[in-house]
């Protein structure tokens, strides 16, 4: 699939996403209870988006709880500054057509015409901070924390799991 179909096919389920019977029982199997209002308070489509990448780690036969957690709350920082679809919209394709601009755009703070650029860029410590108030454990927050960071993995377990996260995100 070209990137641009994978794009709007992104598009699509996040505008249509539902929640399903079984979501709730995989919610409850890999979120302890102190963690689960976290993704309660979550949007529906990005939900639906941590429940196809917990999926897609299981399928790979991923059993590691801080892992599989982090599958469910990798974009809770977004939580902090809610984005409509169409906000999405705007930073993937400026992302894509104007990285440097997209880039400079995301500093400051998460005000006006800015604003979905920086929940962007910043949705990762937000979501760290999150989890640490929650009571996390420290390698959940990490691999909340590290899971857009671009840099070779130097082979320790928790690189990994971060490689396994980061490569299941991109795939929904």
């Amino acid at each position: 699939m070209t990137r641009t179909g994978y794009r709007a096919t992104q598009f699509v389920q996040a505008l249509l996403a539902q929640p399903a019977a079984e979501d709730a029982r995989l919610v409850a199997d890999y979120l302890p209870p102190a963690l689960r209002p976290r993704f309660d308070g979550m949007s529906r489509a990005e939900q639906s988006h941590s429940l196809s990448v917990l999926r897609t780690l299981l399928r790979q036969g991923q059993t590691d709880p801080d892992l599989l957690a982090a599958a469910l709350l990798h974009d809770v920082g977004k939580t902090r500054a809610p984005l409509r679809l169409l906000d999405r919209v705007l930073v993937v394709l400026a992302q894509r057509v104007a990285p440097g601009a997209a880039q400079a755009w995301s500093n400051g703070a998460p005000r006006g015409w800015k604003r979905p650029f920086v929940v962007a860029a910043r949705h990762t410590e937000w979501g760290a901070e999150i989890l640490e108030q929650a009571g996390a454990s420290p390698r959940l927050v990490g691999l909340v924390r590290q899971h857009h960071a671009s840099f070779p993995p130097c082979g320790a377990e928790v690189d990994r799991m971060l490689v396994a996260l980061q490569t299941a995100d991109g795939s929904h």
